[in-house]
């Protein structure tokens, strides 16, 4: 018969203690004299390095622009378009136009008041006093006839006469025939040639019915209507 194996036996642990760690070598002991020493290193200013200015450079004096002024008066505006360089862009630009100075706006003109419209003063009635007639007998305006009443009637050759005589010999401002209350009056005007009555030179002189006036060479029939 075979024998038994004997019995296994599991060995037997072996423990051993880990090794303490190493103790930090002592700090040397610090004297009184290496105190004294860092006291100083550290109170003794740290100088620092010279720093370099920038170099400084001119000042360069800008040009003064010229003072603007207006252009004169007249100036042709076109001459003063500037044409733009060739080239630039690709597209031709338009010129510029010299603007003319400012100048302020006229002021308004004071305001006025609405005018009151005045009543019409009714004319006077035609024929209120002595009414005469003039009749040209001789001369280049013969035949024509001029009524004188309210209103003096002025003669001459110039054509803002009331009576026009065109003959060479009658002044520009001959003569004037005027009323003066009931009675009618001619007056020589400082003609060339003079202003006669029934063939006498007169510079001014009342009329009567029927007396002939000389005004260059026209006659003139002097009538008071109604007479």
């Amino acid at each position: 018969m075979e024998a038994a194996p004997p019995p296994w036996n599991a060995p037997a642990p072996v423990w051993s203690a880990a090794a303490p760690p190493a103790a930090p070598p002592a700090a040397p002991d610090s004297t009184d004299a290496d105190l004294a020493a860092g006291a100083r290193a550290q109170e003794a200013p740290v100088e620092a390095p010279p720093v370099e200015a920038p170099p400084v450079e001119p000042e360069v004096a800008e040009p003064v622009p010229a003072p603007w002024s207006a252009p004169p008066a007249g100036m042709d505006v076109a001459a003063t378009m500037v044409a733009p360089p060739p080239g630039l862009g690709g597209a031709e630009r338009e010129p510029t136009t010299l603007m003319p100075a400012w100048q302020p706006p006229p002021s308004a003109p004071p305001s006025v008041p609405d005018t009151m419209a005045m009543p019409t003063r009714p004319p006077a009635a035609a024929g209120t006093g002595p009414q005469a007639e003039l009749t040209i007998e001789t001369g280049p305006d013969a035949g024509h006839t001029h009524r004188a009443g309210d209103h003096a009637l002025r003669m001459g050759r110039s054509p803002d006469n009331d009576v026009i005589l065109r003959d060479p010999a009658t002044s520009g401002h001959h003569a004037r025939l005027e009323r003066r209350g009931e009675q009618f009056w001619v007056v020589d005007l400082g003609s060339t040639n003079g202003t006669f009555v029934n063939g006498e030179s007169v510079q001014e002189k009342q009329l009567n019915h029927g007396d002939r006036l000389t005004v260059g060479q026209n006659s003139v029939h002097f009538a008071v209507l109604g007479a």
